[in-house]
């Protein structure tokens, strides 16, 4: 495979960025180079095997260490104000990282797309407020062909989750999923940090979403992402309410995306019938969830809100989620280590970008080595794994 050139300016960047001590990596095999690489006044060529290694190394993504431009870590807006409690607290490398990795997908695609001469997304921004949340709650099940009346029939929660995905998908917004940062195993991305994300912008808003979670509740994560793209609005999805003054609004868009698959009346009724049956208020919660694919905590919050049970539930629910998630994650790092590979690269990333990063390689626009650090690959044979899998040949 054909060598690649580094700029020294650029992995002195890398470097300081991973806070790596380069003599301690210089004793890997293959990286016994780095000092002289760093040192060098010109630029060095440098195998794609051992670039690799290094990215490995780093954690830094591929792209990063090929440019000839030194990145600029700017404060991200989306994790700058966030607090716990009343401390303000640094995002981890994990997820800043995660983050500028959607950030370089998302300004190569609005690129992509102004190149191509298409219009802005018509959805963005398109609910004037979350104040009043029976409109946004209406624009969710237009856009994402919800109910708001029954339980879906048949399948399970992980089909629903596919199944809204790909609709949103189909609307224009950008999805992407991950456990991990980028394909590094050990880089788990922590759910009690986020649980999704989403990236404004008028021709390619995304949403990522944090694999980790349980289905339904990813579920809940992506409908409340996509409120906020018809909102307009950027966010950190923490699962518990929103930081500071956006409280207000976090707390209304998470009425909508109840309201948008199960309206007040029909979940008041459901939920005084399960307690007619001699359901613990718990119990009723995870009960309703599993009807309708949302977490039993969101149908916990809800009940609350509406006066129909206490705070001790709230932590019931709170301390069963807890456990199923510890639970799951185990299941989870066993599952995507001895999966299909090829169907772990597609899920995680998002079918209308990877048909999008395909159409600029067949034209030429994208090296193919660009391209497959764009959609998370590393060589041309899992490179056509993906589209096969995303069926795009």
């Amino acid at each position: 495979m054909a060598n690649l050139t580094l700029y020294p300016a650029t992995l002195q960047w890398a470097v300081e960025e991973s806070d790596a001590d380069p003599v301690a990596l210089s004793r890997r095999r293959g990286l016994g180079q780095l000092p002289d690489w760093l040192e060098s006044k010109e630029p060095v060529s440098v195998s794609f095997n051992k670039v690799e290694q290094l990215s490995r190394a780093l954690h830094i993504p591929f792209g990063a260490l090929v440019r000839s431009v030194v990145p600029q870590r700017r404060l991200e807006p989306l994790v700058r104000y966030r607090t716990v409690g009343n401390t303000s607290v640094q995002p981890s490398k994990n997820l800043q990282d995660t983050i500028d990795q959607m950030r370089f997908r998302q300004e190569w695609a609005r690129d992509e797309l102004l190149e191509s001469g298409l219009d802005a997304n018509p959805l963005v921004g398109s609910v004037q407020d979350a104040e009043h949340d029976d409109a946004l709650a209406d624009a969710l099940r237009s856009t994402l062909g919800l109910d708001g009346r029954s339980a879906w029939e048949g399948g399970n929660s992980s089909d629903r989750f596919r199944q809204i995905k790909e609709r949103a998908s189909n609307a224009g917004i950008m999805i992407m999923l991950n456990s991990q940062v980028g394909s590094v195993s050990s880089r788990k991305l922590d759910l009690q940090e986020f649980r999704g994300f989403v990236l404004i912008d008028d021709m390619a808003p995304l949403v990522f979403i944090n694999r980790n979670d349980s289905f339904d509740g990813m579920i809940f994560t992506l409908i409340h992402e996509v409120g906020h793209v018809l909102l307009g609005t950027q966010e950190l999805f923490d699962g518990i309410g929103g930081q500071g003054n956006r409280k207000a609004m976090e707390r209304a868009i998470n009425r909508a995306v109840v309201k948008a698959v199960i309206d007040d009346e029909r979940f008041r009724q459901v939920w005084r019938e399960q307690l007619e049956e001699g359901q613990k208020p718990a119990d009723a919660a995870e009960s309703i969830a599993d009807d309708f694919h949302l977490s039993a905590l969101a149908m916990g919050i809800q009940a609350h809100q509406f006066g129909l049970t206490g705070e001790d539930t709230l932590e019931e629910l709170q301390t069963r989620m807890n456990r199923h998630l510890q639970d799951k994650a185990t299941r989870h790092q066993d599952r995507e280590s001895h999966g299909n590979g090829n169907r772990t690269n597609a899920s995680r990333v998002d079918t209308g970008f990877v048909r999008l990063v395909n159409a600029a390689m067949d034209g030429g626009r994208l090296a193919p080595t660009e391209g497959f650090d764009l959609v998370g690959v590393r060589s041309p044979q899992s490179y056509q794994g993906l589209i096969r899998e995303k069926k795009l040949i």
